[in-house]
């Protein structure tokens, strides 16, 4: 006979696993989404030769477990400044991209996103171990204040030395900070411009399929892509933001046709090589960033 548990035992809750398993579903519903435009998604693999849809699971699925190692160091960092999260985020995040790189025989498939979704759960672990709410506000002064100093000391400062990486190349070249950029501003991109977007799509009655599309649209609008630049320059990535920004000037929300033009997109930028990869990673931190919110706003 088994053994009921009486009303007084409550259900055991890991809020680390949980979110985790937020994260691991956001890297999941991005890469399913489709049609994305110069992204690997059901349809295609993009501006792609070297990923594929099978690539980009089996990525996830290796660094998968580092997302709960996010949100458990943001807890045991809560006892310190919250600008001391990052260093205590990055080993964990270095130990992410080679895992990812050996799973991948050396593909990068998820470096952004393991920056980005690691300082978001990194965050929802430090604000729940201070007993602070955890909502978007929240989320992002702790990335901003957390990432504040990225851009001059790891950009800035080396502006008069050799470029060592394609983010120092492309910042010396355009100004451009990329992704380091973006955590410093406290992810301004998903906070001011995703997040409503998203939400006020599912407001309106879209699936979650068009809202994500459309907020992706939105992204590659307001987002400088490095990864775009790196591929065509700067002209390609005004070209890039142009298109999806006539894209949702002229396609109405909850319009069957947003698809059909979506596919035309997404061949141009095929033909052009051009992959907005940022926007793709800033797409799944939206997304998991509304879960969670969803999450404390209900628990």
């Amino acid at each position: 006979m088994v053994a009921t548990p009486s009303p007084s035992q409550k259900p055991v809750f890991s809020l680390p696993k949980l979110v985790a398993n937020l994260a691991y579903h956001a890297m999941n519903v991005e890469v399913y989404l489709t049609p994305k435009p110069g992204l690997v998604d059901k349809r295609n693999n993009g501006a792609h030769h070297d990923m594929n849809l099978a690539l980009f699971l089996t990525s996830a699925d290796a660094i998968a477990p580092y997302m709960e190692r996010f949100v458990v160091a943001g807890r045991a960092s809560a006892k310190q400044n919250v600008s001391q999260l990052l260093r205590q985020l990055r080993p964990i995040g270095q130990e992410a991209e080679r895992v990812m790189f050996r799973a991948t025989k050396g593909v990068n498939t998820h470096k952004g996103m393991i920056f980005n979704l690691g300082l978001i759960c990194g965050a929802v672990g430090w604000l729940e171990a201070k007993h602070l709410k955890v909502d978007a506000l929240h989320i992002k002064e702790v990335i901003r204040q957390s990432c504040e100093g990225l851009v001059y000391d790891e950009l800035k400062a080396r502006v008069e030395l050799p470029a060592a990486t394609a983010g120092e190349r492309i910042y010396q070249q355009y100004g451009l900070c990329g992704a380091r950029g973006e955590a410093a501003s406290g992810m301004a991109t998903v906070m001011n411009y995703a997040l409503p977007t998203y939400q006020e799509c599912l407001q309106t009655g879209c699936s979650e399929e068009e809202s994500l599309l459309r907020t992706l649209l939105v992204i590659m609008t307001q987002n400088d892509d490095t990864n775009v630049v790196s591929r065509g320059g700067i002209e390609e990535l005004r070209f890039l933001q142009n298109y999806a920004a006539q894209i949702l000037e002229n396609i109405a929300i909850r319009d069957h046709t947003l698809e059909a033009e979506l596919i035309k997109f997404d061949d141009e930028l095929i033909a052009r090589n051009l992959s907005p990869g940022g926007a793709a990673d800033l797409l799944s931190a939206t997304w998991l960033i509304h879960e969670i919110v969803q999450l404390f706003a209900n628990k």
